[in-house]
C-alpha cells in the first residue's frame, strides 16, 4: 500500500465508507478499508501483511490509524479490547520524530503493529513494536554518556 496525502480531507476515512467496506457486498474500488477486508476474507492464508509505506509526510501514521479504527469498530466484540486499540494511535507518533522539509513530525522509527485475531476475525490483541529506521545516522554517544555536551 503506497500512500500518498492530498493535503486536505477528502472524506476518505468517514463512518459511511467504513459501513460499506464492512458490509457482505463492499465496493470494488480500491481502499485502504478494501486492503483490509481482502486480507481478512482470505481464508487460505492464517497470516495476514499490510505494508505501509510513503514519502515523509505521505500520511502512513494516519493510514494505519484509519486500519485500527476499522479494525476496532468492524472486527471488535468487546469494548475493552477495541478501546485499547483505539489507545494505542496517539502512540504511533511518540517515537523519535523530527523536523523534515516535508514534514515537521517525521519519524525515525518503523512501527510494526501486531494484531491478532480470533479463528472468526475478531481482534483479540495487539501489540506495538518499534524500530529505528536510520541506524546510519546514530554516529555515537556523546562525551561522558550524560547526554550533554
Amino acid at each position: 500500500l503506497v500512500s500518498v496525502n492530498p493535503y486536505r480531507d477528502v472524506g476518505a476515512f468517514k463512518e459511511e465508507i467504513a459501513n460499506r467496506y464492512a458490509s457482505s457486498a463492499p465496493p470494488e474500488a480500491p481502499h485502504l478499508y478494501a486492503t483490509v477486508t481482502a486480507a481478512l476474507s482470505d481464508e487460505r492464508a492464517r497470516k495476514h501483511a499490510i505494508l505501509i509505506t510513503g514519502e515523509s509526510g505521505s500520511g502512513k501514521t494516519e493510514a494505519t490509524r484509519a486500519i485500527l479504527q476499522f479494525l476496532a469498530m468492524r472486527h471488535t466484540s468487546t469494548d475493552h479490547i477495541r478501546e485499547r486499540l483505539l489507545r494505542t494511535t496517539p502512540v504511533l507518533e511518540a517515537f523519535g520524530n523530527a523536523h523534515t522539509r516535508q514534514n515537521s513530525n517525521s519519524s525515525r522509527f518503523g512501527k510494526l503493529i501486531e494484531v491478532y485475531l480470533s479463528a472468526d476475525s475478531e481482534v483479540i490483541g495487539a501489540t506495538l513494536k518499534p524500530y529505528m529506521l536510520e541506524t546510519s545516522r546514530v554516529a555515537g554517544g556523546l562525551p561522558g554518556g550524560g547526554g550533554r555536551a
